[in-house]
């Protein structure tokens, strides 16, 4: 059988990627991604051998880009409320590439806990956030307000992936379709939107 071309490897890992984000690692099927990708399924199962290899490598991928793109706390030449600013457009450009990750996650985690943290600890590869330590540091220097940390990460995280987790729901509340909501809500947008709740949540000025 042929080499798969780069082309078509990206065309699957693509339509693999949008049916494992919608229906899970346990609800997906081979046949939806071969269809997806306009390939045969005996092709699909030629290259990639499983369901579950493919799914390691779209996961994989995701995870890898997230962790990169998060990793903003160890620049200590930046003024923290900086460092969070850069998190906030790293993390909305993220959602927006994989605006279904999050449900995804929350599904997988549901289903298979264990499993799903070995997934992301050998992923992970002792890689963190580390923004609730700079926070903390912060704090003692006095160069922010005095915050509860943990509840300000949990309302930073849910400000940049709400708006893409809810899209349906905010298209029907607010009668828009793809086009309207994607203009009038866009990254740009709601990344000003998601700064300005940073800087009055921190900055003491």
């Amino acid at each position: 059988m042929e080499q798969l071309n780069s082309t078509s490897e990206e065309k699957i890992l693509k339509a693999a990627k949008d049916v494992f984000m919608k229906y899970g690692l346990y609800g997906a099927r081979m046949q939806d991604i071969a269809d997806t990708a306009g390939i045969n399924k005996a092709l699909l199962h030629y290259y990639f051998r499983s369901k579950e290899k493919l799914f390691d490598k779209i996961f994989e991928n995701a995870l890898h880009k997230y962790f990169e793109r998060i990793n903003v706390f160890s620049d200590s030449s930046l003024p923290v409320i900086d460092q969070v600013f850069k998190y906030v457009e790293n993390s909305i450009d993220f959602y927006a590439e994989y605006p279904k990750i999050s449900m995804f996650i929350i599904k997988e985690i549901e289903i298979n806990p264990e499993l799903f943290h070995k997934k992301v600890q050998v992923i992970k590869k002792g890689k963190s956030i580390k923004m609730i330590e700079a926070l903390e540091k912060a704090m003692a220097k006095g160069e922010i307000k005095k915050i509860d940390t943990a509840m300000f990460f949990i309302n930073l995280q849910s400000l940049c992936s709400y708006p893409f987790i809810a899209k349906p729901i905010f298209k029907h509340s607010l009668k828009a379709n793809d086009k309207d909501y994607d203009k009038d809500f866009s990254t740009g947008k709601l990344k000003r939107s998601v700064k300005n709740f940073v800087e009055s949540s921190l900055s003491k000025k």
